[in-house]
Formats: C-alpha cells, structure tokens, sequence
C-alpha cells in the first residue's frame, strides 16, 4: 500500500470498534481512521470521512457484504447513490454482497430460516439487482462476477467454481 495512503472505516458493531482500535496503524505520511456509524446514515459518513479523506480528490468507496442489511431496494440503491454523490469524479466503487443462484436452494433455505429469527437479517440479491448499484458508472473487466472469479490470473485448472457472492468494480465519470 502506498503510504500516503488515507483509509477510514465504518462499522456499527461495538466489537469491531474495540479491534479496529488495536489495528488501526497507518505510514506517519498517510491517515487511518474508524467511524461508527451504519450504512443508512450516509450523511454522518461523509461527515466524519471528509475529516481524514480528501473527498474533492478520487476515492474508492468499497462496500464489501453491507448492502444485504438493507432490505428495500430503492433504500440501498439511494444510499449508495448519496456516497457516490459526494465523491470527486474519477472515484471508484467498490462493491460485493450475497446472491442467491449459484445455490438456490441453500440460499432459500437461509432465507427462510432468516425470516424466522433464526439466522442474521440480510436480504440476497440476484447479480441483476446488484448490476444496479453501478448504475451510471465505468464497470472495469471482468464486470460483475462471481468473487471467485475476479481477476482469475490462470485458467490452467479452469475456472473456479462460482461462489454466491458478486463483486465489482466501477469508476465514476
């Protein structure tokens, strides 16, 4: 990493906040910093990244496996709209979450037992669905993918087998 580098975190488990505390180092040259805060408070994010982050330069919004918490659509994609909004054309976004067909029936079994209290609350999306979060954005190759099939560097043994969690890469204009 380049250390100049300027990262800041945000997660709304305490525990995490406790952890983040001991790990969090960063290059005397660079910044490394953690918000609590959720991902349906974008307005506090922004806030309190603006403090480390340069917002009017590029910047990388990764959202890695967050978006299932947010259950209506139109919420999540606003949400995430409102972040890219206050990035610096050039950004980047960063996203990945959970799908729900490479292994239908395992992920109807985990919704079902969700919707009875008995797993976490998290919402699948189908790879269309998660297309959107980059709505208006420049998807680098290979687009939206299977996790295990980003950037796969040899196809020796083929390809790996796919995974139901999607990512992507996507610059802002």
């Amino acid at each position: 990493m380049d250390p100049t580098s300027r990262v800041v975190y945000v997660d709304n488990d305490p525990l995490v906040l406790v952890h983040a505390q001991a790990l969090l180092t960063s290059d005397p040259r660079g910044a490394c910093d953690y918000i609590e805060a959720d991902v349906r408070d974008p307005g506090t994010i922004l806030e309190y990244a603006s403090r480390t982050l340069d917002l009017s330069r590029p910047t990388a919004l990764m959202l890695l496996g967050v978006m299932g918490t947010v259950f209506a659509d139109d919420e999540a994609y606003r949400l995430v709209r409102e972040l890219l909004g206050a990035l610096s054309p050039g950004s980047y976004l960063v996203f990945e979450d959970g799908t729900n067909i490479v292994k239908p029936d395992a992920a109807a079994e985990a919704e079902r037992l969700r919707d009875k209290g008995e797993v976490y609350d998290y919402r699948l999306r189908t790879p269309e669905e998660i297309a959107r979060f980059f709505d208006g954005l420049e998807l680098v190759e290979p687009g939206l993918v299977s996790v295990s099939r980003w950037q796969v560097e040899s196809d020796v043994f083929g390809l790996p087998p796919e995974v139901d969690a999607f990512c992507g890469v996507a610059r802002k204009p």
